[in-house]
């Protein structure tokens, strides 16, 4: 073995002395030429004191590896490392070289795997290839290089073990002034004779939707462009499916990636009708059912996934992949639970065979109650296992348990492995590809380390809901995996296979109302400051944000039902709460509020367009007789059973009976006869309301003014009186007159002879 041994700050440590050196000389030269610029120039080189900051004067390297080739260190096989370096400062680097330093001894243990990662610890190096970048590197500009580790400059004292690698590039300013970049990764290497029992390791990723709640509510053209971005080329999922569709991974998919339309449960309010027919247009643009554009992107991704189904276990989530750590302890929330889970899932036949009976809940914990309300919620289909967190199930300073488990209850355990399972999460970046593959590499080794001569060891990789792998690095992820020898693929099946027969482990973990699982040491992030993709944040699904949706779901109702649009108006909004109680709204609180914006305002646009005609006053001069009132439809589509209620607010005027349902056409108004009965003399006013079958009112509240003036009752016995003397006097007249000539019989004339 050649090279120099190097403490892990000595670079670094010279850099900052010859830039102190420097800054220290200025300062005095100016203090000497000119106060007062002295004193701004060492304000500026002061560090923590405001002014110009220190990288604008000592610009940085950026260091980034495509590629370490081979991932995996065996003997006589040089390893390849190439990478780049980019000036992201403001001045030209000359002499510019890149080296590679590489630890003798292995990491021990997935902390200190963790630690190196993070750049938490300093380990002894030494360097063991070097190579020039380029003669000059200007400001933004980026050099390529590569370097060859020889295969004797790497340690085989074991038989495997996980070498940490610092890969660095120095360079020089025109003021002498040494610039200095790194970044870590590891070398898992082996030896030539194995001493360890491979680990079994399988793979689950969920295909959900994104919390984009543009992708809920009436057709529109904003509505195909967001479900384009969620499903169609180019999308996450899209992207996914990608870099997962040759590897035996299982897919735990939602049934609502599928598109609108698949007949969402009622999740709260059995009156709500069943939809019949997928949203193809809003219920006021229009009465003729045309093609829903979102058809077109949504079969797409079904043909896709249907091709490639026969190469992957298929999980069905719930659909809308409700939130079961934030439902479960609610009394309403378990209700609704219910009837999402029993609701059968639409894979079956737009895909392909899928597995609805296991839970998934995006907390890693489950207590015995959680597990007790989990099999209440799936009854229907029985509760076969659930995927929980393997950090949970053993203390933080025991050995990390297997993917194969079973609870105190005996309900069988899937436990991914948090560390390895947030890895992968970070796959999304092609620049740090080659450093997460290296990484995943080195904590499943020293996961192995933990118990290497253990039989029947397994783990799970388990990837979060807001999951978005790129392919390129995926693909190249699993093709290390299928090269290292400790890692032997396995399905969730065959894990679920072993759980059922595995011994009890208590969960160890805890959980908040926030449903935010407790880390262990060995699930750092792999930067200190990035955000855990684990982490499921906080649930916007409150106990009173779950105490709307019934009477929400009791308006759609009301209002579709009477709407002559097929049930449109309900298949849409219905689904759009149901989506609600989705998990993807964590972090994503302002989703639920512009769904529920979006779903008043279709209400109120239905509401609103079925209204009485405003009449003013009317004459009413009789004990009875008929009233009209005009209701209006400017909906376009035709309404039918819609209830008018009037209700003067005096007595002195009664409407017996109220008028039956009615039926109005698109776009046109009906005359409503009514039969009123006049009480008293007086102004009345008569409210009109119309309302839905289930008594959800419409439009706003119209009054009509009657001026009632019924007939007083002399006036009757007068008109009798004058009938009697009209008849008494047509008589008199009649028998005065007597009988006339031409009626007596002397009075006609003799017949004349022939």
């Amino acid at each position: 073995m050649t090279g120099r041994i190097i403490p892990a700050r000595v670079c670094r440590q010279a850099a900052s002395a010859t830039v102190l050196a420097v800054s220290l000389l200025t300062a005095s030269l100016l203090s000497v030429l000119s106060p007062a610029p002295a004193a701004t120039a060492a304000a500026a080189l002061a560090p923590g004191v405001a002014g110009a900051p220190v990288a604008a004067l000592r610009p940085p390297l950026t260091v980034s590896l495509t590629a370490v080739t081979p991932t995996i260190s065996v003997p006589k096989a040089p390893i390849t490392i190439t990478g780049s370096v980019r000036n992201a400062g403001r001045v030209s680097i000359t002499s510019t070289v890149a080296s590679a330093l590489i630890g003798q001894s292995s990491l021990t243990s997935r902390q200190a795997v963790s630690d190196w990662a993070t750049a938490a610890s300093d380990l002894p190096l030494v360097e063991v290839a070097t190579t020039a970048v380029g003669k000059s590197l200007a400001p933004g500009a980026v050099a390529w290089f590569t370097l060859t580790i020889p295969a004797n400059a790497i340690s085989r004292a074991e038989s495997f073990a996980v070498l940490p690698v610092r890969v660095e590039v120095a360079g020089t300013t025109a003021s002498a002034t040494q610039e200095y970049g790194d970044v870590h990764t590891f070398l898992p290497t082996l030896a030539a004779i194995k001493r360890f029992v491979p680990l079994s390791i399988a793979w689950l990723v969920p295909l959900t939707l994104d919390p984009d709640p543009a992708l809920l509510g009436n057709a529109s053209p904003a509505r195909t462009a967001a479900w384009t971005r969620a499903v169609g080329p180019g999308s996450r999922l899209d992207r996914l499916i990608q870099g997962t569709a040759d590897v035996e991974v299982t897919w735990a998919i939602d049934p609502a990636i599928l598109g609108p339309g698949q007949a969402a449960p009622a999740v709260a309010s059995s009156a709500t009708p069943s939809p019949t027919s997928s949203p193809s247009q809003s219920p006021t643009q229009g009465s003729t059912a045309t093609a829903d554009p979102v058809r077109a992107v949504t079969s797409a991704l079904a043909a896709r996934l249907r091709a490639a189904a026969p190469r992957h276990i298929l999980w069905s989530l719930p659909y809308a992949d409700p939130d079961l750590a934030a439902l479960l302890p609610v009394t309403s929330g378990n209700r609704t639970l219910t009837a999402l889970v029993s609701h059968p899932s639409s894979l079956d036949v737009a895909i392909g065979p899928a597995r609805a009976d296991i839970a998934w809940p995006v907390a890693g914990t489950l207590t015995p109650l959680t597990q007790a309300r989990l099999r209440s919620a799936f009854a229907a289909q029985g509760l076969t296992a659930s995927v929980t967190s393997a950090s949970t199930l053993s203390s933080p300073s025991g050995p990390t348990p297997n993917a194969s488990s079973r609870s105190t209850s005996g309900l069988p355990l899937l436990a991914y492995d948090e560390s390895l399972s947030r890895t992968v999460a970070q796959t999304s970046s092609k620049a740090t590809g080659a450093i997460t593959i290296q990484r995943f590499l080195a904590d499943s080794m020293a996961l192995l380390g933990e118990r290497p001569g253990t039989p029947n060891r397994s783990v799970l990789v388990a990837e979060p809901r807001t999951f978005a792998g790129d392919p390129t690095v995926l693909r190249s992820l699993f093709a290390a995996v299928a090269k290292a020898p400790w890692l032997i693929p396995t399905t969730t099946e065959q894990l679920l296979a072993a759980s059922e027969v595995a011994p009890e482990v208590p969960s160890q973990g805890a959980t908040g109302t926030s449903g935010v699982t407790t880390s262990s040491p060995t699930s750092a992030a792999a930067t200190p400051t990035a955000a855990d993709p684990l982490s499921p944040g906080i649930s916007p699904l409150t106990s009173d944000q779950l105490a709307t949706i019934p009477d929400t779901l009791s308006t759609i109702s009301g209002i579709d039902s009477i709407l002559g649009d097929g049930h449109l108006f309900a298949s849409t909004w219905t689904d759009a709460q149901t989506q609600e109680l989705s998990v993807r709204w964590r972090n994503h609180p302002g989703g639920l509020t512009a769904i529920d914006a979006a779903t008043r305002s279709a209400i109120n646009t239905v509401s609103s367009s079925v209204r009485v005609s405003p009449s003013g006053s009317v004459n009413f001069f009789a004990d009875r007789g008929v009233m009209q009132v005009t209701v209006v439809n400017d909906l376009a589509v035709p309404i039918h059973d819609v209830r008018l209620t009037m209700t003067p607010a005096q007595p002195r005027l009664r409407v017996e009976p109220q008028p039956g349902p009615l039926r109005i056409g698109a776009k046109a108004r009906a005359n409503v006869p009514l039969q009123v009965t006049a009480i008293a003399a007086g102004l009345v006013d008569v409210k009109a309301a119309l309302t839905t079958p289930n008594g959800i009112p419409l439009g706003q509240n119209a009054s009509v003014t009657v001026r009632v003036q019924p007939p007083a009752t002399w006036i009757y016995w007068v008109l009798g009186a004058l009938a009697g003397v009209v008849l008494v006097l047509g008589t008199l007249r009649s028998l005065r007159r007597g009988s006339t000539r031409a009626s007596r019989p002397d009075a006609q004339e003799p017949a004349v002879n022939d």
